[in-house]
């Protein structure tokens, strides 16, 4: 998969290194059930992502600790009118069109045991700053089953200068000490979302329990929880496959699985 690592990296170190938006999609699917979903979404996903509009890459996540949903899917746009552009239902419309005979039939099998899964799901659209908020590890390996821990926080004062004291006080230290792989910052735009949202990527449970040992910036910290209020929701997700626009094809994470 060394093709497919490298289109990854370029595609988070050049189409991502600006303003942009992505949209997080929660499915509240049993634990049980998820690998039937991850099954499914890999084939309707490599049938049909070439009828999608606006979209630029997209990863899958499982729930891995805390209370979070079962499966969040999270969407990279350039504008908030791509996110509009993208209709998961008519791209798989359109490929059913496309199809004939006993392939189509089987697609719409497929699509009939899918689209359950995706009933009460919940959609929030956030603005991200690559270039300025987001930090990325050069020899990072999104090919992985990488953790993000993902934090979720209302904001008494300034959304921006919060999220900003916390790349100052948890993700450079932590990616200058080498447990971090990527690591940022975004702000609410529509959906039921929290004002700021920061995230963390780990390798494995080890990485994760080393970064404890990092102190920070003190001073960031305190800036830091002076601007957020009320009750936090902190959840850990297992990055399971991703798809972007280069290949079309969701990639199950690790090495040689497709």
């Amino acid at each position: 998969m060394k093709n497919f690592k490298l289109t990854i990296a370029l595609i988070f170190s050049i189409t991502l290194s600006s303003q942009g938006v992505y949209n997080l999609t929660y499915l509240d699917i049993p634990t049980q059930e998820i690998a039937t979903f991850i099954n499914l979404h890999d084939k309707i996903t490599d049938m049909s992502f070439e009828n999608r509009d606006g979209v630029m890459n997209e990863f899958v996540f499982t729930h891995f600790q805390g209370a979070g949903k079962g499966v969040v899917i999270w969407s990279n746009y350039a504008s908030v009118e791509d996110v509009y552009k993208d209709v998961r239902l008519q791209s798989v419309r359109k490929t059913w069109e496309s199809l004939e005979g006993e392939e189509k039939e089987n697609f719409e099998k497929m699509v009939g045991e899918y689209l359950p899964y995706w009933n009460g799901h919940t959609d929030e659209i956030r603005n991200v700053d690559y270039q300025n908020n987001v930090m990325f590890s050069d020899d990072w390996d999104w090919d992985t089953r990488f953790l993000i821990l993902m934090g979720d926080y209302p904001t008494t004062g300034n959304t921006n200068e919060a999220g900003a004291a916390f790349n100052s006080w948890v993700t450079k230290p932590q990616m200058d000490a080498g447990f971090l792989g990527s690591g940022g910052f975004s702000t609410h735009l529509s959906g039921s979302g929290s004002d700021l949202q920061v995230w963390s990527l780990y390798a494995d449970m080890m990485s994760y329990a080393k970064s404890f040992s990092v102190t920070g910036d003190t001073e960031a910290r305190t800036t830091f929880w002076t601007n957020v209020g009320g009750t936090h929701i902190d959840n850990m997700y297992r990055h399971v496959g991703n798809v972007n626009r280069e290949t079309g094809k969701f990639n199950l994470a690790g090495p040689n699985r497709e």
